[in-house]
């Protein structure tokens, strides 16, 4: 795997727009969406999601209390409190959270529909869930889902991810559409959708293919080309009490 300094100069030369199209965006959308004192549940992301503790850092009044939850038990030491559960049963009481997040998560989970019923549940009226997960039509994980688990571990071991992080994938609400159809039945509303390529993620081995990967992501950016991005990125909204 190449170091982070050479795949910044790669980026500079080669996707310069990157941080603005990839992470800014996405920054600015959660910053909207994230109210001053917010209790927020990290579900299904192990140790903390990276989004939630730059806010943090950022700001250490803006998320007041900071709950993590998942099917094991990780390092939680980054969160106020962390509870072992299904996401398709949250322990939780109805209205506890202001958000929450599902971060490169909805990918894997075996009910995805039950799954956002109960974070409509637990959402306090006009609370919003906000999600990261691939595109399963993009060309990338149309082969990812030919290839089995072991076979994602030893790749993302080569872009520096554990291999214990490395958990099956169902991609049973990774489209657009199956995601609208299935947040909507559970009573939640479009505020924003995003897609974005991150196809250079996942071609860091080399320099040659991270120039590549690069390209390709960058090149995605064409309207007409959007179907090729691989990364969703939504913010939807619980309605508020009449």
């Amino acid at each position: 795997m190449i170091d982070r300094a050479t795949r910044d100069a790669l980026e500079r030369r080669h996707y310069p727009e990157l941080p603005a199209v990839v992470f800014n965006a996405v920054r600015a959308a959660l910053e909207q969406r994230l109210p001053r004192g917010a209790r927020v549940l990290d579900s299904g992301s192990g140790p903390g999601s990276w989004v939630l503790q730059e806010q943090r850092a950022l700001d250490a009044g803006r998320i007041a209390l900071l709950v993590g939850q998942d099917v094991y038990r990780p390092d939680s030491t980054a969160l106020d409190g962390f509870v072992l559960a299904r996401s398709e049963a949250l322990p939780f009481a109805t209205g506890s959270f202001d958000l929450v997040l599902a971060y490169n998560v909805i990918e894997h989970l075996p009910d995805p529909a039950r799954a956002f019923c109960e974070i409509a549940r637990v959402l306090a009226p006009g609370g919003v869930f906000a999600f990261k997960t691939p595109a399963a039509q993009a060309p990338l994980f149309l082969l990812a889902r030919l290839l089995p688990t072991r076979w994602h571990k030893r790749l993302k071991c080569g872009i520096g991810v554990a291999e214990e992080d490395v958990f099956p994938t169902r991609y049973r609400a990774n489209s657009v559409g199956a995601l609208e159809h299935a947040l909507s039945a559970a009573g939640l509303r479009r505020d924003w959708l995003y897609t974005v390529d991150q196809t250079y993620a996942y071609c860091s081995q080399r320099r040659w293919s991270y120039v590549l990967g690069l390209r390709y992501s960058r090149f995605t950016r064409h309207r007409a080309l959007s179907w090729l991005r691989n990364q969703i990125v939504g913010f939807y909204r619980k309605d508020e009490v009449s």
